[in-house]
């Protein structure tokens, strides 16, 4: 009877350790856009995820002629991002900077063949006068 009921407290402890090691760390992915400004004030600081075939944010929203830090993270699979107007195609998780002086919308997507959602990924880049 003692060898069963301690068989089963190490299996439940067990699997609770797995359970564990295998979940979900939300913490970074709940800020999926950080907006901040260098020492001069004039870089905006973006980052998108990729994740289950969607961009987080989908819609970026700059002024016209501000400075852009796009940072890109690929949460699961392999994802790119591009935006041809802006000369931006990261492959991987990975940076871009660029200056926004182009006024309007420009669609940015997946840049790399990820799977069966991979033409539903897609965003907006809004550069505001």
């Amino acid at each position: 009877m003692k060898k069963k009921l301690f068989s089963l407290i190490a299996v439940a402890a067990l699997s609770a350790t797995v359970l564990a090691a295998c979940g979900n760390d939300d913490s970074t992915s709940s800020s999926a856009s950080d907006s901040s400004s260098s020492a001069g004030g004039d870089t905006k600081e973006i980052t998108v995820n990729a994740k289950s075939f969607e961009f987080t944010p989908s819609e970026i929203k700059v002024k016209k002629g501000e400075k852009v830090k796009l940072t890109f993270k690929n949460t699961d699979g392999a994802h790119g991002l591009e935006i041809p107007e802006y000369n931006v195609n990261l492959q991987k998780d990975g940076t871009a900077e660029f200056t926004a002086d182009k006024a309007g919308t420009f669609d940015f997507d997946c840049s790399v063949m990820c799977g069966a959602g991979h033409s539903d990924m897609k965003g907006q880049l809004i550069v505001e006068e």
